[in-house]
């Protein structure tokens, strides 16, 4: 015979995990993503696939119930989002409508201290636990014990590299440009720059430029005031990231600038007319260009804290990797990490072109 048992909304966001370091904004409270994930493991394991309004649909009484009271369908797209992003989803179109399906269940060792189960195996949740309020991978020790159970029900491990695939500018490239590099993307559209750019004159342009003065505070286009965004009249000769005014004063077209003296040419940046895509060739394009002055782009940690703070636009495959390794921390592109240093080596691993500013 099955008991029932009652709870309260306090006691039942906990049971599910909604509660884990809730978090509070002034009287709307957050459901935690470590709950979330778990209730969208549990639907997507259940039928293989899930549009986005079955997610809703299954996961809303949930938060209701735990006294949940804010946008549901952006909190579990939220976290769903992240989930694509490090590989335990795939996001696919089901019957004109965006949905989720389950990807192989895999681990990947980050440390000896730490690793990440993906995928919507379940398994003990007594192995895993939230530390931190943004967190919703499940990570845990890899200890012979729990590997080979793992390994018992058909999860295997996956090497970090093996996650990571090719540098994530490949894919902005045309296979026909036999671009084997980042330098070599760099030279590829300042060869562009020189054959089809537009001629300005320095003193007269709207245009805004990003200094090469990396860990400065980065700002926007849109707000120059104290950031890297300057008039190409305060720059030295040479090549810079810029944004030319569009349609509106909110509207900023990439721009790639070379200044000659009172001169200078420009070019917009396009990536296959795709608005994403354009701003990812923007950030790598920024960090190709600090490996060619010599001022590379800087991330910043905190051995202390164990933060891990980027200071300029990120590429979309450095977030992957973040989201890999820690958690947002809320304040702009800073992660938490069980261990900072070993998050510096990987992060290097796979952008080499960066700079590391270490404070102990």
């Amino acid at each position: 015979m099955t008991s029932i048992s009652l709870y309260d909304q306090e006691s039942f966001a906990g049971k599910i995990g909604l509660s884990d370091y809730l978090e509070s904004d002034e009287e709307k409270t957050s459901p935690s993503p470590w709950g979330i994930a778990r209730l969208i493991r549990r639907e997507v394991r259940r039928h293989g696939l899930a549009t986005r309004r079955e997610l809703r649909k299954a996961i809303e009484p949930f938060l209701i119930a735990a006294g949940f009271e804010g946008d549901v369908k952006k909190a579990i797209q939220s976290v769903a989002g992240r989930m694509v992003d490090v590989g335990e989803l795939a996001d696919l179109k089901v019957e004109n409508q965006r949905g989720y399906s389950a990807m192989p269940s895999r681990w990947i060792k980050l440390s000896d201290l730490d690793a990440v189960l993906l995928g919507t195996t379940a398994t003990e949740t007594h192995r895993f636990s939230s530390y931190h309020p943004n967190q919703f991978l499940r990570r845990f020790r890899p200890s012979d014990d729990i590997i080979n159970d793992l390994a018992r029900i058909g999860v295997r491990e996956q090497s970090f590299d093996d996650w990571l695939g090719e540098p994530g500018w490949k894919s902005l490239v045309d296979p026909s440009q036999e671009i084997e590099t980042l330098s070599g993307l760099l030279d590829w559209h300042l060869n562009k720059l020189d054959q089809e750019g537009s001629p300005l004159i320095v003193s007269e342009t709207k245009v805004l430029a990003i200094n090469h003065q990396p860990g400065d505070f980065f700002g926007s286009e849109r707000k120059p005031e104290r950031s890297r965004w300057t008039s190409p009249a305060k720059l030295d000769d040479g090549v810079y990231l810029a944004a030319q005014p569009g349609q509106n004063e909110h509207h900023w077209i990439p721009t790639l600038l070379r200044i000659e003296g009172s001169d200078a040419k420009s070019i917009f940046l396009n990536c296959r007319n795709d608005t994403a895509a354009t701003y990812d060739l923007r950030h790598w394009l920024l960090i190709a260009l600090g490996d060619m002055t010599g001022k590379h782009e800087q991330l910043e940690a905190d051995h202390v804290a164990s933060e891990i703070q980027c200071t300029f636009p990120i590429p979309s495959q450095i977030s992957r990797i973040l989201n890999l390794l820690g958690e947002p921390t809320g304040r702009w592109q800073q992660y938490a990490v069980l261990d900072s240093r070993i998050a510096l080596d990987l992060l290097l691993r796979a952008v080499p072109e960066l700079q590391i500013k270490q404070r102990t």
